[in-house]
C-alpha cells in the first residue's frame, strides 16, 4: 500500500463492497437472457436479487433491480 493509499474502516469497506455487488446484480439481471438459468424467468430472478440484497449496507441502489413499471394500460390490457 503506498502513502497516498487512504485507509478505509470496515464500514466504509462493507459499503465499497455492497455497492459493487448490486451492480453486478443489475449486469445479472440487464443480460439474463445471456448470463441466466433459462428456467427461471428475469423477472423472478430480479424479485429474488432485489429482496435478498435490500439489506446490503449503504445507500447504492441498482435501478436494474427495480420492479418495471407498468402503465395502466399494460395492466388492464386495454390502450
Amino acid at each position: 500500500m503506498s502513502a497516498d493509499t487512504k485507509v478505509l474502516g470496515t464500514n466504509a469497506k462493507k459499503r465499497l463492497v455492497a455497492c459493487r455487488l448490486l451492480h453486478q446484480a443489475g449486469n445479472l439481471i440487464e443480460f439474463w437472457g445471456e448470463m441466466g438459468d433459462q428456467a427461471v424467468d428475469s423477472e423472478f430472478a430480479r424479485e429474488c436479487l432485489a429482496r435478498w440484497l435490500e439489506v446490503l449496507p449503504g445507500d447504492d441502489w441498482d435501478t436494474r433491480l427495480d420492479p418495471v413499471a407498468t402503465t395502466p394500460a399494460a395492466e388492464t390490457g386495454k390502450p
